[in-house]
């Protein structure tokens, strides 16, 4: 996704999650879903007791899902490219995870463009792009959804 200079500074902006991938303010989405995570849970049923003894397992993450979002000034590929550096259906190839694999961050950010609170995404990847109807002469949002896949999230 391309660089957007800075925040716009309108009172009225819907765009309230921005993405920074590789320290660059890539996209303004309307919309942000931040991955939930669920520890899975191992027993142990030691010998002689009436009741399993439980202890936290792995870390299942779900998807991330971006909605109603504006990439750069043009119309901007960069979603389209991080999906098929994952998997390229034209040459019938798969991706190389160091490749396609990125750390990026969320953040929500108040009317005035300061940080709320920011998410890192570990890991991250180009699941699924959907693009809104647009018309032309439209200022409207170009990405209607963005989902991404994850490895591991931290808040701060």
């Amino acid at each position: 996704m391309g660089v957007i200079p800075t925040f716009p500074g309108n009172p009225r902006q819907k765009h309230q999650f921005v993405i920074r991938v590789d320290g660059f303010d890539a996209a303004w989405f309307e919309e942000a879903t931040i991955p939930g995570v669920e520890l899975e849970i191992d027993e142990f049923n030691p010998a002689g007791s009436v009741r399993p003894m439980k202890f936290a397992g792995r870390a299942k993450f779900d998807d991330a899902t971006l909605k109603k979002g504006m990439p750069s000034d043009d119309a901007d590929l960069t979603a389209w490219t991080w999906l098929t550096t994952a998997n390229n259906t034209e040459a019938g190839e798969l991706g190389d995870p160091a490749t396609y694999k990125k750390d990026i961050e969320i953040a929500h950010v108040n009317r005035v463009g300061s940080p709320i609170q920011t998410w890192t995404l570990k890991g991250a990847f180009c699941k699924k792009i959907e693009w809104g109807d647009n018309s032309g002469g439209s200022s409207e949002h170009v990405i209607e959804t963005l989902t991404l896949s994850v490895d591991d999230v931290k808040v701060s």
